[in-house]
């Protein structure tokens, strides 16, 4: 991943990766930075305080803070490029009962607020030292939409309290993840250990596994060269998780070309916002399982065959759950 930035001197930051480590090509002065220092210039960071709020940002949160409201949760992600594709700055905050995303874009800023109670679901994903959050529901002014940070993954912890405020807006549980509900992912540990570990750590406290699958990545033969097969990967690995109070889906990134995988894609979907959850055959001997979401929008994720009687039981145990 290249990624290109600027600074607040206004000189341009180039990024690359290379082996799991963040190349900064040294330009000016920055070349006078030690390494460290160099890669720091394309974290997301904190914003603590009022002071450390940009010049760009200061008219909302004066209006924000008009009445003495207690500064916010704040997070800026710098503005960047990666593959030729430009990122613009954004700052994510957190109030009591809404999140706002504000986004910078040349002199425009652009502020949308989800309320917490409109938000249908949100994705978290990471791949080496990509990031990103993906916001979506219904903003205060009633628009069906969705929001997205990218990020350094060097800096994902700042975002962990966002993803846990939003989660626990939604599925209103706050004690302690209790080890037997943990524990019910302990017989993947030989079928797919990394994803034992996804899941076992995206439960949030005092929430109860209903049911939980595993699916392997499906692939297709394409063709044979000297007696060795090529395949087309149809679906990643993948992991369902249906608790008493939220969907769970867990996936890596879909890639054709590379043998290491890394990072994953986590969605937390509140049973609430699911208008619908159903399963069809497709081509390929293949399920479909769609979730239609209460704002018309929709996630698909695909299933072997094989996999018929347990999509079936968790379509039973979600109808038992929002229907009982």
């Amino acid at each position: 991943m290249q990624v290109e930035g600027t600074c607040q001197t206004k000189c341009k930051i180039v990024c690359g990766r290379s082996g799991g480590k963040v190349q900064v090509t040294k330009l000016d002065w920055i070349s006078k930075l030690t390494p460290s220092e160099q890669t720091k210039l394309t974290w997301a960071k904190a914003i603590e305080s009022y002071a450390m709020v940009p010049e760009a940002y200061k008219e909302f949160f004066d209006s924000q803070l008009s009445n003495g409201q207690a500064f916010p949760y704040a997070i800026l992600t710098p503005a960047f490029e990666t593959l030729g594709y430009k990122i613009t700055e954004k700052l994510v905050c957190t109030f009591d009962h809404e999140i706002y995303i504000l986004e910078k874009s040349g002199h425009t800023l652009t502020v949308q607020c989800y309320p917490f109670d409109g938000i249908s679901y949100v994705e978290m994903s990471s791949m080496l030292l990509d990031s990103r959050i993906k916001i979506s529901g219904v903003t205060s002014q009633g628009v069906s939409t969705s929001s997205i940070a990218r990020f350094n993954s060097v800096t994902e912890y700042l975002f962990a309290p966002v993803l846990k405020k939003i989660r626990l807006a939604a599925v209103n549980v706050k004690d302690g993840v209790r080890d037997s509900e943990s524990d019910k992912f302990d017989h993947w540990v030989k079928l797919n250990y990394k994803f034992m570990n996804f899941a076992r750590h995206s439960l949030m406290g005092g929430e109860k596994v209903i049911h939980a699958l595993l699916q392997p990545e499906i692939k297709k033969p394409r063709f044979k060269i000297l007696g060795k097969t090529y395949y087309r990967t149809l679906a990643p690995t993948q992991v369902c998780i249906l608790t008493d109070r939220e969907l769970i889906m867990i996936r890596e990134e879909l890639l054709q070309s590379r043998k290491d995988k890394y990072g994953g894609i986590w969605d937390y979907i509140p049973l609430n916002k699911i208008a619908t959850l159903s399963a069809n055959q497709k081509d390929d001997n293949l399920l479909v399982l769609s979730i239609q979401l209460i704002t018309d929008e929709r996630l698909e994720f695909l299933f072997q065959i094989s996999m018929q009687a347990e999509i079936d039981q968790l379509l039973e145990q979600f109808r038992e759950l929002t229907l009982g």
